[in-house]
């Protein structure tokens, strides 16, 4: 049953970032097991059953779902070993990553950030939507509502020369364009992490961005 993240996550993570290094890791694993690896698993665990009534082909085994602790350094100037972060992906089971719909949640020692988009840029995908938006402007106006109702900015790359279509809507022209796409919860207390609440305030979020969800993944191919 999820409590609550632990308390001493945030300290360990601030500990790897200051010895990032295998022999401290080595010493420290157990608390990392017991403190950030653990929490985040039944917190997956029960945010993930929530979801599974809404989205059955949804992947929710945290072994899945969570961020490894461990870095791929081979194409990195940076070498270190570790993150000293973590975050969570939720998207269907058995497709790769990019350039894919998904939810996410992540918590580092500044900042905890959730939200929804597309992993990655994918061109084709966006194009589609661009193509629904011209055709069906009243459904991606109730759309963005809802994202905003659930206290969610539109961020993501754009194209700076793409021309806005006559007869667009306003405010659609924050959609229109993206190169990138995803929404980001604003205003976290961080403190909340600790609460068992938490959970509920992470779905109640991704429920109102789900008909987004939805929309994305029928523009895929």
């Amino acid at each position: 049953m999820f409590e609550g993240f632990d308390p001493e996550m945030i300290p360990f993570f601030l500990d790897l970032r200051f010895h990032n290094e295998k022999a401290f890791m080595d010493a420290n694993r157990e608390r990392y097991q017991v403190h950030v690896r653990r929490p985040f698993c039944c917190f997956i665990e029960e945010l993930g059953g929530l979801l599974l009534q809404h989205l059955p082909d949804l992947e929710v085994r945290p072994n899945k779902c969570l961020s490894r602790i461990n870095r791929d350094t081979r194409f990195s100037k940076d070498k270190s070993p570790y993150r000293d972060h973590l975050w969570i992906a939720f998207r269907k089971a058995g497709v790769d990553k990019d350039g894919q719909p998904f939810y996410w949640f992540e918590i580092a020692p500044e900042y905890v950030s959730w939200g929804m988009g597309i992993w990655g840029e994918n061109r084709d995908l966006l194009d589609r939507m661009r193509r629904e938006m011209i055709k069906n402007p009243e459904i991606y106006l109730r759309l963005l509502e809802q994202v905003r109702r659930a206290g969610c900015t539109v961020e993501g790359a754009v194209w700076k020369k793409m021309p806005l279509p006559d007869g667009l809507p306003a405010a659609l022209s924050i959609l229109y364009p993206r190169r990138s796409l995803f929404f980001e919860k604003n205003g976290i207390d961080p403190e909340s992490i600790y609460s068992p609440g938490i959970v509920q305030d992470v779905y109640r979020d991704y429920l109102e961005l789900m008909p987004f969800y939805q929309a994305l993944t029928r523009c895929i191919a």
